[in-house]
């Protein structure tokens, strides 16, 4: 669909992704998106990244996107090594070559509806079990030339400490801003195990959470606010 140019207004797309987070410890392979702006096509949006190994040898890596946020309007898939998915398929799993490039894209048909879309791209080597993971956020809204947006403040999520751990675990959100933050702890492959919404304050807050109900495994904390998630993997040891 193209608008017609006697508009005043246009689209504006902005892509905003957090820098990755490496879980793991070995390093085998790196999960990087590129950040970019521009006013631009309200048909397609495709948002770039892409995964690098550093390893000796091929690995098997595991792709999955979590939805937090996207109009209901909007259609999204991603396509990632030798695969484009359908967008009713969240998780794909290929074949990284040693010393080989993953090109990634994560494809979106806003289809001319305003509005936010927030997902968490993780990468597992599902035989060392290193994670990486990028955040994509993409605002489709329309805004006048001169209008202008700004970058959320950001906010950092601690380490997780004792990690690993059989009861529970600590972690510290230092926050700019005051406001609503949730945490959400994810299985490997995805699946949301358990959600709490927090009203927070500036500055430093602790917090922990009892794991004592859950399998042994990794699993993967995520804290969203302010338009940003940042995630870490932590290990329930039985």
């Amino acid at each position: 669909m193209t608008r017609n140019t006697s508009n005043p207004f246009k689209i504006l797309i902005l892509t905003l992704g957090l820098a990755p987070a490496v879980f793991g410890q070995s390093n085998n392979f790196e999960f990087i998106q590129h950040d970019t702006a521009y006013i631009g096509n309200e048909e397609l949006v495709i948002l770039h990244g892409e995964i690098f190994s550093f390893a000796a040898s091929s690995q098997p890596i595991t792709v999955t996107r979590v939805t937090h946020e996207i109009p209901a309007g909007w259609t999204n898939s991603f396509c990632v090594g030798p695969a484009c998915l359908p967008p009713f398929l969240d998780t794909f799993t290929f074949d990284l070559a040693a010393s080989d490039t993953a090109e990634f894209t994560l494809d979106t048909y806003p289809n001319a509806e305003e509005g936010i879309g927030r997902w968490t791209m993780f990468a597992v080597d599902s035989t060392t079990m290193e994670v990486d993971s990028v955040n994509f956020r993409l605002e489709f809204v329309a805004v006048s030339v001169d209008g202008s947006l700004e970058r959320p403040t950001s906010f950092e999520l601690s380490h997780l400490y004792p990690n690993p751990t059989n009861a529970s675990v600590n972690f510290n959100l230092n926050l700019e801003k005051s406001g609503t933050y949730s945490i959400i702890l994810y299985s490997m492959d995805g699946r949301e195990i358990m959600t709490r919404n927090y009203q927070l304050n500036s500055g430093k807050n602790h917090l922990q959470w009892n794991m004592n109900g859950l399998s042994s495994g990794n699993y993967i904390i995520s804290a969203t606010g302010a338009g940003e998630t940042i995630s870490r993997q932590v290990s329930v040891v039985k």
